[in-house]
């Protein structure tokens, strides 16, 4: 982008948004798994059982890589690998029932570090939030696509 206006835009964004995340992670820290581990689960969880090499498409990892992941997330009864009915020499990764209350608790946790931070903003700030949301979700799907 040229634009000077849109250059900001995109540095500010991507820069609160990272910075955002990672102190999210630091006041609500996940310390029984990984944080490759516990994106893994949560695609996982949000996008249903699939193929390994979607899953590692998904997560930006190559399939020795995604392998691994799923070894030991095998090892602690977070998924199951079935061979696909489709293509037997292909395997589909599931979440199990302890993977899903996982994640549900770390979001919980999250969701509580959120709305404390959230409870101390302006009513303005709270509804800018509010209506940037549908533009927020709209950028992350079609940087999912890209």
């Amino acid at each position: 982008m040229t634009d000077d206006l849109n250059a900001d835009l995109v540095s500010g964004l991507r820069h609160t948004v990272t910075r955002l995340y990672l102190t999210l992670r630091r006041n609500a820290p996940v310390n029984t798994l990984s944080a490759a581990q516990s994106s893994a689960l949560a695609v996982l969880i949000d996008h249903g059982p699939m193929r390994m090499g979607e899953l590692a498409e998904r997560e930006s990892i190559r399939m020795p890589t995604a392998t691994a992941l799923v070894d030991g997330l095998l090892r602690e009864g977070l998924v199951s690998r079935e061979p696909d009915p489709a293509d037997r020499r292909a395997v589909v990764v599931s979440p199990s029932a302890k993977a899903a209350r996982i994640v549900d608790e770390i979001r919980t946790s999250r969701d509580d570090v959120v709305t404390q931070a959230m409870a101390s903003l302006s009513p303005d700030h709270r509804a800018a939030l509010a209506a940037a949301l549908p533009a927020l979700r709209e950028l992350q799907t079609r940087m999912e696509l890209s």
